[in-house]
Formats: structure tokens, sequence, C-alpha cells
């Protein structure tokens, strides 16, 4: 599961891409079962939750 706010291409191609060199591909050939989960931490409401908190203190000058 990649910890970015986006599993934009980078996740999809080369973590779980069908590639030869993905990281898909290099663990399925270790023989380590892989089920990537292509959601990005933005997708989540808790990690939201963080991200506005952590900004309401700056934004607060624009009032």
């Amino acid at each position: 599961m990649p910890l970015m706010s986006v599993a934009g291409d980078h996740a999809k191609n080369d973590m779980a891409g069908e590639e030869d060199d993905s990281w898909k591909s290099i663990f399925t050939k270790a023989g380590i079962q892989c089920v990537p989960i292509l959601k990005g931490t933005a997708e989540y409401q808790e990690f939201v939750d963080i991200w506005v908190s952590h900004i309401r203190g700056p934004l607060s000058h624009f009032d």
C-alpha cells in the first residue's frame, strides 16, 4: 500500500504494474503473494482530518 496522498502513475505502474521490473512482479517472482491496494492516503478521511487540522493554524493568519 503506497504511503502517498494519491496513488498515481508511479503506484499503478512502477509498484503494481505487470511489467517485469514492477515491485509486484519482483515480489511475485520471489514467491511473495502481492495484493496491491491502489488507494492514496488522501482517500482516507482520517488522514485528511489530520492534514486539515495542521493547516488551520497557518491559514488563520489570512482571516
